[in-house]
């Protein structure tokens, strides 16, 4: 479910998606979005209000540094992130649609295998597992690529099957396409709108591309989750109890 703020962009509820046997998640539990640095005075009391007590901050050090997260009442910002370095994971340079798509292609096998991204969604478990059930937000810039990975893992650890994990995480098209035709509106070139369409949208090639290069390298999610970030049954157990219904 998406939900409307002044100043947070792409703010979704995992709550209310259900598991192939029936169970769901909570609502207003698992919280996704974009960075909170414009968010208004509003915007953070209704967190607050929702009961958020942990922000997990996924950006880089400079993005921090531009837009400083609004704080939350109540709530601890953590940063906790899967790249330290943005711009030397993903040197968007080109103008090129093609190649813009092929640099975040990229970014996809690096947020799977490469260690400081594996030691951030460690973490990010930690954290949830440390939480106990309560109300937690997690976000990058846009709320799309390092974010929905934390989502596509978590929705993976709590039993979700491949397609409805899949289906969430391209929910930020939706999204995506207010912000495509803001631009169309103020007049932008069909130059510039397909350029912005590689960098506003997801792809599923991208999300397959991430799941087929854990299965080669562990040989499922499972394995992933369990010998890189220590979520095995235990811990699944845990996250089960306090996010299902």
């Amino acid at each position: 479910m998406f939900y409307r703020f002044d100043g947070i962009e792409n703010v979704r509820d995992l709550g209310g998606l259900t598991r192939a046997d029936g169970a769901r998640i909570r609502e207003r539990t698992l919280i996704r979005s974009g960075h909170l640095g414009g968010a208004s005075a509003e915007d953070t009391a209704r967190l607050a209000d929702w009961g958020v007590s942990l922000v997990i901050d996924m950006r880089d050090r400079r993005e921090r540094e531009r837009h400083p997260d609004r704080a939350v009442s109540g709530a601890e910002n953590v940063w906790c992130p899967p790249v330290e370095d943005l711009e030397a994971f993903i040197p968007i340079k080109s103008t090129v649609p093609r190649e813009v798509r092929e640099v975040f292609h990229e970014f996809y096998r690096l947020l799977s295998l490469h260690p400081a991204a594996i030691q951030a969604y460690e973490r990010f478990f930690r954290l949830l597992l440390d939480s106990e059930g309560k109300p937690v937000l997690w976000h990058c810039t846009q709320g799309k690529d390092r974010t929905g990975v934390g989502a596509m893992l978590l929705m993976s650890a709590l039993g979700f099957d491949r397609e409805a994990v899949i289906e969430e995480y391209m929910r930020t098209n939706q999204f995506a396409a207010g912000q495509l035709e803001a631009m169309r509106l103020a007049r932008a070139s069909e130059e510039e709108l397909a350029l912005m369409s590689e960098v506003f949208q997801v792809f599923e090639k991208n999300a397959l591309y991430y799941f087929d290069c854990i299965q080669m390298e562990y040989g499922s999610v499972e394995n992933y989750l369990e010998m890189t970030m220590g979520v095995g049954p235990d811990q699944i157990a845990k996250l089960e109890g306090f996010y299902l219904e």
